[in-house]
């Protein structure tokens, strides 16, 4: 399911914003049948900022159906994303405030946000904890 925020109405670019000179690449088959399959799967929402210019920044939101905590689901999110030219006027803190409502109305008990810990010093951090995030546990990864 595809979640769009129409005009991103925190920020809005001017005629002559960097944004609107970058170019976009061509879709893979890969990314086509990886997008097919977001869109297809059950309780996995991608919210998109843009502006008349095009797609400025992004989040994805997983509901994860849970057998504890009275089997209320968790929620975790991913691929938040905002172009360059775009960062820190806003366009994160309302994608987020979309994705935690959603989070809301799906009676979530929690929801699960993990980041590098280079983000520490980028102001990523400030953003999650001024929507209520705290760090309060460990977070392991392992790629494959």
């Amino acid at each position: 399911m595809l979640g769009v925020l129409a005009e991103n109405k925190a920020y809005q670019p001017s005629d002559d914003s960097p944004a609107a000179a970058e170019p976009v690449p061509p879709l893979s088959d890969k990314q086509i049948a990886t997008w097919e399959r977001i869109q297809s799967t059950p309780d996995v929402t991608v919210f998109l900022a843009e502006t008349h210019r095009g797609a400025i920044g992004t989040a994805c939101l997983s509901v994860l159906p849970n057998i504890t905590y009275d089997c209320r689901p968790t929620a975790f999110i991913e691929a938040v994303v905002v172009k360059y030219a775009h960062r820190r006027r806003g366009v994160a803190y309302s994608i987020l405030s979309h994705v935690l409502s959603d989070a809301r109305q799906s009676g979530c008990h929690k929801v699960q946000l993990l980041t590098h810990k280079r983000h520490a010093t980028d102001g990523a951090h400030d953003l999650y904890r001024s929507l209520g995030f705290v760090a309060e546990a460990e977070g392991f990864r392992l790629y494959l």
